[in-house]
């Protein structure tokens, strides 16, 4: 953070809150010498139910004390939780003194890519990915990984996503010793929203569109096409749902183009959007997913059981592609069918509604193929955690 942005009256409050925080949670853990510390951090406005799960299990251990961390973008989610505190690692280097009053936390856990830690912490990373679907654009994916290695353990959803991460450290660390545990542990937000659809059963008519990032991969996404595709989605008398990418509803992302999109379908009856963190009220009243290369095209399926429709405009120049070679590509045809023009989205919508049965048996058989542990990542993670912790 640049000093000028510090100074901002909001910085200033976010600093003395973390500030009094950490004495907080020092003075917590001087009163419970005998107990070990896990700190579970939020940096983000996100769906994070399945994180909480974790921690909901190792509170059954009477040996372990958990915190959860959060910030300013991840107040609304997680500071209502009794043992919260905002804590803005974005602060620490301000902060005298902070590696003693935070030497005692034994487990930092985040699911998102972090760059400052506690001192003597083992850091986990519980990858949210599915698939080996590209997480970044290119020039930034050295600095991620880079980033990723000073993790102890990642905590990954399939032998998928483990290889994928392993070629990637291979590539980008040179000193092989710092990469590090990669474990399958199976999808804990696949299970969690498996487990909370089955409350929440919906069958309308409906169309859910979630493109991946817009700032990804621009010659192969869907962004300059959305338009073009829900106008003729919505004239065909379809109900749309469109689910931003949650990178372009931040500074970081394409906020501005969001909101074109929603103010020039608002006044269709047919169109909605939905903003919010949790996706399971889109998943359940979906009967197919129109996506580009974004993860949530797995996550869609095998939670539902539904079908995909991926819209790739340039699928013959990806081909040439070598990220085409990554399963999440070449398994499109197992979940769904591919469009690369919207007549043939229009026609595709049409055709996979007649052959539904059959594809959702693709579906389950791909599922039991990829995802190892399914309704098993809870019980998995846990165990994992309460080995490293001892």
């Amino acid at each position: 953070m640049h000093f000028y942005k510090f100074l901002q009256i909001q910085n200033i409050i976010s600093y003395l809150k973390t500030f009094f925080n950490i004495l907080k949670i020092y003075l917590e853990m001087d009163r419970r010498k005998k107990n070990k510390f896990i700190v579970f951090y939020f940096p983000l406005r996100a769906y994070n139910k399945n994180i909480i799960e974790i921690e909901q299990e190792l509170r059954k251990i009477k040996k372990i004390k958990s915190f959860f961390l959060y910030n300013e973008k991840s107040k609304s989610e997680i500071s209502n939780y009794s043992n919260s505190f905002f804590l803005d690692f974005g602060y620490l280097k301000y902060i005298p003194f902070s590696d003693f009053f935070l030497k005692k936390i034994n487990i930092f856990i985040s699911a998102y890519v972090n760059y400052v830690f506690p001192p003597n912490s083992k850091n986990i990373y519980i990858c949210h990915d599915i698939s080996d679907v590209p997480m970044v654009n290119k020039n930034l994916e050295r600095k991620i990984f880079l980033s990723l290695s000073k993790m102890h353990f990642i905590f990954l959803s399939s032998k998928t996503v483990v290889d994928y991460f392993k070629s990637k450290f291979e590539k980008y660390v040179s000193n092989q010793s710092r990469i590090p545990n990669l474990i399958n542990t199976g999808y804990l937000k696949l299970d969690n929203v498996i487990a909370n659809l089955k409350k929440n059963k919906n069958h309308n008519n409906t169309i859910l569109i979630a493109p991946t990032y817009s700032l990804q991969m621009k010659q192969f996404n869907l962004t300059k096409s959305l338009n073009n595709i829900i106008q003729n989605l919505t004239k065909l008398d379809h109900k749309v749902i469109y689910r931003p990418h949650p990178l372009d509803l931040t500074d970081k992302g394409n906020n501005e183009f969001v909101k074109y999109i929603s103010k020039k379908f608002s006044k269709s009856k047919n169109f909605s959007v939905d903003l919010s963190t949790s996706y399971l009220k889109s998943y359940s009243e979906a009967k197919l997913l129109i996506t580009d290369f974004s993860g949530t095209a797995y996550t869609f399926a095998y939670s539902t059981l539904k079908p995909v429709i991926f819209f790739s405009k340039n699928e013959n120049k990806f081909k040439k592609n070598k990220d085409s070679k990554l399963s999440y590509f070449k398994d499109r045809n197992k979940i769904g069918l591919i469009s690369t023009n919207i007549k043939s989205l229009v026609k595709n919508v049409y055709k996979i509604s007649k052959n539904q049965k059959k594809i959702t048996r693709k579906i389950f058989r791909l599922r039991k193929k990829r995802i190892k542990y399914i309704n098993m990542s809870l019980e998995i993670t846990t165990k994992f955690i309460k080995r490293i912790v001892k």
